[in-house]
């Protein structure tokens, strides 16, 4: 990532530009968070739209939980306080087991979830099979793999129908521009997985901004100044878009006093 920066910057274009173009001016956004239990799981998920006009949110499910049962009752509430024209993806970081996640699924079949993350551990990738046979919920993954042959063994195992590249873990860039017309070769989508640094965040933008089966971002809405207070000029949501910078190389300048304050020597 640090090389594309490089470049960009030495060329005087963002890395977009060096991927072939930008296909968008801005991406959609969802707020990604939702701990909370089932009695304020709805006023927190309303406080995120509130604060950027996200049209979308991700909640997490799973072994936070202790249960299947209450999983279920949480993202029923969430449903019942947002409406119906809000998007609800849910992620249990990989914590069900093939057959938990399928009860899950069955139990909040009627909440329409734009997505299921991460249902069982990434390395069952046959149990994540099983577990998108057995629902119409969309799944998505990848946040965990680290090349493209694992996005193929992902993909070709009939486990996902959003892949989710870190690239931060999966070798960059140049990497995630490979997996990314891996899965536009299976008609699949591509949402980069964003829970990081200003930096990743960066990165991951200009390769939507140039991948036209890229369909959404991630906006992480938890407690992390890596994101928020890395960069002088951290990404701003308005009314649940994104615009993509058209700044030299990732678009972004460390914030120096925050470096200082945070070096260990």
């Amino acid at each position: 990532m640090a090389l594309w920066d490089i470049l960009g910057k030495s060329l005087g274009v963002p890395v977009y530009q060096l991927l072939g173009g930008k296909c968008r001016d801005s991406l959609p956004a969802y707020a990604s968070g939702g701990w909370a239990d089932v009695k304020g799981i709805g006023a927190q998920l309303q406080s995120y739209i509130d604060r950027g006009g996200f049209r979308a949110v991700k909640m997490r499910v799973g072994v936070m939980d202790g249960d299947v049962a209450t999983s279920a009752a949480r993202v029923q509430a969430a449903r019942e306080a947002l409406g119906p024209h809000i998007g609800i993806m849910v992620d249990a970081h990989g914590t069900f087991s093939v057959r938990e996640a399928q009860r899950f699924a069955h139990k909040v079949e009627n909440c329409d979830l734009t997505w299921f993350e991460e249902p069982v551990n990434a390395d069952n990738k046959a149990g994540l099979a099983e577990v998108r046979a057995s629902t119409d919920i969309p799944i998505a993954s990848g946040e965990s793999e680290a090349t493209r042959f694992d996005f193929r063994d992902l993909i070709t195992s009939g486990a996902v129908d959003i892949v989710q590249p870190d690239l931060a873990i999966m070798g960059g860039i140049t990497e995630a521009v490979r997996v990314a017309a891996l899965a536009s070769a299976f008609q699949l989508t591509v949402a980069p997985h964003l829970w990081g640094s200003a930096l990743l965040f960066a990165a991951g933008l200009q390769l939507a901004a140039a991948t036209p089966n890229c369909t959404i971002l991630e906006y992480s809405l938890g407690f992390n100044p890596m994101l928020h207070e890395l960069a002088v000029d951290p990404p701003v949501v308005q009314d649940g878009f994104i615009r993509i910078p058209d700044k030299p190389g990732l678009g972004v300048t460390l914030n120096p006093d925050f470096v200082q304050r945070h070096r260990i020597l």
